[in-house]
């Protein structure tokens, strides 16, 4: 470590400058003089016999002659030791007085977590590798088949980890993530593919971290990411309710159609309850299936 290098990390224990490059000195000879100290140092003599007296009441030197007035190093070791008591003594004093004064006044406002913008597809794609690689224990993951294709390899690599993943998938071809539990967003294939312009990506990381990005074509993938609690429980519980639609689907889906229509179209207008009721809606349901498919 060089000199200086050494000054700032007594400086960060708490140590002045002068007592940092004081003790340095003093380190290279046993026995000094202050006048010997502040030549190797560079601390003029004045500031040396100030720094040196500090530097014993902190255990940090030790007076070892009286005429001259001589001063050696504490061994590095000991003074580390020392010092790391002396800092758990205090920050366990501090954790009572704390800990008493929470008891009087109850818990303080927590402020929110900063949440980072994404402005872009590749701030947003590389992020998404970060946190996948992040990952420890558990991911949710949702988006289009042509973002998560490029994350699949990250998601192999976290498996291989022993991260558990869910993935929601959505997109015509075979879904790109292979390991874990994988759904494809299957109830709303007639419909969302011939006119949907927006695509999303949604990850959660171990409960830990939230990305949540769209893109639409006037102001391309803008998004946040956040290790806010509340902005992780909505995203995850947005994933987590799209797949249990995908899985009903899976098991009712000829049924839930001929109640809802072609892609459960009926089902996403939450403003009526409109249903399949008779065969002339049903009839003309299915003709305005097929105008929007062409």
């Amino acid at each position: 470590m060089r000199s200086g290098d050494l000054v700032d990390a007594l400086m960060a224990l708490g140590f002045t400058q002068y007592e940092s490059r004081t003790y340095i000195g003093l380190l290279r000879e046993e026995g000094q003089t202050a006048y010997a100290v502040s030549k190797v140092s560079g601390v003029s003599q004045p500031k040396v016999y100030e720094a040196l007296r500090r530097l014993e009441s902190r255990g940090a030197a030790v007076q070892v002659g009286a005429d001259p007035l001589r001063f050696t190093a504490t061994r590095p070791d000991e003074l580390i030791s020392g010092l790391r008591s002396e800092f758990g003594a205090r920050a366990t004093a501090a954790e009572r007085e704390l800990s008493r004064m929470l008891s009087e006044t109850g818990e303080p406002e927590r402020s929110p977590a900063v949440m980072s913008s994404v402005v872009s597809r590749d701030v947003l794609m590389q992020s998404a590798r970060t946190s996948i690689k992040s990952a420890r224990t558990k991911l949710y993951i949702s988006g289009w088949e042509g973002e998560l294709s490029e994350l699949a390899e990250d998601v192999d690599s976290a498996a291989d980890a022993g991260v558990a993943s869910v993935a929601l998938v959505f997109g015509r071809g075979p879904a790109p993530i292979r390991v874990g539990r994988v759904f494809q967003h299957l109830s709303t294939a007639k419909m969302v593919y011939p006119n949907h312009q927006n695509r999303h990506l949604a990850i959660v990381r171990d409960g830990l971290e939230a990305i949540w990005a769209m893109y639409s074509p006037e102001q391309g993938w803008t998004g946040l990411i956040s290790s806010d609690r509340r902005m992780i429980g909505l995203t995850r519980g947005f994933i987590r309710h799209d797949i249990y639609v995908q899985k009903t689907f899976e098991q009712f889906g000829p049924a839930m159609e001929e109640v809802f229509g072609p892609g459960m179209e009926l089902l996403a207008d939450v403003f009526t309850d409109v249903v399949l009721t008779d065969r002339s809606t049903r009839a003309a349901a299915g003709d305005q299936h097929l105008r929007s498919a062409g």
